[in-house]
């Protein structure tokens, strides 16, 4: 049984490392192309979140070894703050880059093709979500639920970058650097929520369900 679980975990992880490997290859791309910091910022998230799920299939694999398994809460610890420093580090980054470009402002060059990339971003995001909470629910694993709860906070992400490219090409009104800010806020706040569980009730929450699965290593 614990065999099926880890195996889906894996499938589940790498499911979740292709698609966002692929929908920020994409989203580097159009946002090349079309000059935009927000859809870049986007691009740089999916591109954290692969990094993620990657680590964390890696930590399962060695974790569901026989000589591991009595460590498996250290090498989820260590894997959480890798994991962390990489997220921090990429917001403040993209933040500075951000206030970069209210400083000295370039118009982005939004087209259809990025409209429909953005939709075809989002309306894949949200199905990786809904499949990933499902499959964590089904199977009982927390770190499943938590990429699938993660996922949907990208699609909102991804949402907000295609309403500022919109509210662009109907009103010529540049908003993204603005958008882009909130992005890398939200990667930031995310990478301290690994570090700090209960810095959000959600993640404290999880804490008093799954003790033995604190990111932190606590005890």
């Amino acid at each position: 049984m614990e065999k099926n679980r880890s195996k889906t975990v894996v499938k589940s992880g790498f499911l979740f490392i292709l698609t966002n490997f692929l929908l920020a290859f994409l989203n580097i791309i159009i946002g090349l192309l079309a000059n935009s910091i927000a859809i870049i910022s986007d691009a740089i998230h999916s591109l954290i979140d692969a990094i993620s799920g990657f680590l964390v299939v890696i930590s399962e694999k060695l974790a569901s070894h026989k000589k591991l398994t009595k460590h498996r809460q250290e090498i989820e610890r260590i894997t959480t703050i890798i994991i962390a420093i990489i997220i921090i580090v990429t917001g403040i980054h993209i933040i500075i880059e951000s206030i970069e470009k209210l400083i000295e402002p370039e118009a982005p060059d939004y087209s259809i093709l990025t409209i429909v990339i953005l939709i075809i971003s989002i309306l894949a995001k949200y199905a990786l979500a809904k499949y990933l909470k499902t499959t964590g629910k089904k199977i009982n694993s927390k770190v499943v639920e938590a990429s699938g709860a993660e996922t949907m906070n990208d699609t909102w992400i991804s949402v907000a970058v295609l309403f500022s490219a919109i509210i662009y090409l109907i009103w010529h009104v540049d908003i993204e650097a603005y958008v882009s800010i909130i992005i890398s806020l939200i990667i930031v706040k995310v990478g301290l929520e690994f570090i700090f569980p209960h810095l959000t009730h959600h993640h404290h929450h999880h804490l008093e369900q799954n003790p033995d699965h604190d990111h932190c290593g606590k005890k």
